[in-house]
């Protein structure tokens, strides 16, 4: 009896050691803080999009009301089980990560352009096709950049929900092929996490007419100057303008004591952006 009790002890003893152990790990885990990641683990957890091209005018309802996208329009989406079960299928294309521009919206008549637009369509292959990722876009979440460095990250990171207090400016790549600027007025653009706040509409956009990949680097093309951006002047040529995005693969990740956050790095027209490749 005497050495069951004590066999019992000693196993308390190195169970209460290991569990404490584990739990100032995880502890210590927890409290990280930043650091950086690897791109290949960017990979792994990056919300990558999924892109649809139009291929006839499209009827949608959006907030009540009905606005045609044209034929030829990208939106980004996902192919989805309705919760209602509608149409033959029971499938939809619903709205992805990466919405269309605040110049198509404007010009459909949609009553908000500056608001996000959902696109909810019955699965009719027809209808639409599945087309590669666009040159332009960004490889992961919602194409949206906010100015500054890895200490405008951390900053945005530390403070989370607990305090949304934000003034970077944003660029945006949307779907259709449109780069938009917004310059920070007041409302902060993003949200704890990053999320697209839809505070205001851009302070300047432009069509992109083409785009060229590099390596790390991707040149967009365009006609009409965006101000707030640094790109350069063509003199000679079809394009105007040209903005050069250079991912410096170098991302970092902020681990809190109940979250995280992932940021990949760029430099745009000689500034530093910083993106949020997953939710």
């Amino acid at each position: 009896m005497k050495r069951t009790a004590c066999l019992i002890t000693v196993f308390s003893f190195v169970l209460f050691m290991a569990l404490t152990f584990s739990s100032n790990k995880l502890a210590m885990a927890r409290e990280i803080g930043l650091h950086k990641v690897s791109s290949s683990y960017i990979n792994k957890i990056g919300e990558r999009n999924q892109y649809y091209r139009l291929n006839q005018n499209t009827r949608v309802k959006y907030a009540g009301k009905k606005v045609t996208l044209p034929k030829g329009t990208i939106v980004s989406g996902t192919i989805a089980e309705s919760s209602t079960g509608i149409g033959k299928t029971g499938k939809v294309l619903m709205s992805g990560l990466v919405d269309i521009s605040y110049a198509l919206k404007k010009r459909i008549g949609v009553k908000e352009p500056t608001k996000t637009f959902n696109v909810y369509l019955l699965y009719s292959p027809s209808r639409y096709t599945r087309v590669k990722r666009p040159a332009y876009t960004l490889p992961f979440g919602r194409n949206v950049l906010y100015s500054g460095g890895i200490s405008a990250f951390k900053e945005r990171a530390v403070k989370y929900y607990y305090n949304l207090s934000f003034t970077s400016n944003a660029l945006r790549i949307t779907s259709d092929g449109y780069l938009e600027f917004y310059k920070y007025n007041k409302k902060p653009l993003g949200g704890g996490a990053l999320e697209w706040n839809y505070t205001q509409k851009p302070s300047s956009y432009a069509k992109i007419s083409h785009t060229l990949n590099k390596g790390s680097k991707k040149y967009l093309y365009f006609q009409k100057k965006i101000s707030g951006i640094k790109a350069t002047r063509l003199n000679n040529g079809k394009y105007h303008y040209r903005l050069s995005i250079n991912n410096q693969h170098t991302p970092y990740q902020y681990i809190g004591k109940s979250y995280d956050m992932v940021a990949s790095f760029y430099t745009i027209g000689g500034t530093n952006y910083f993106e949020a490749p997953a939710r």
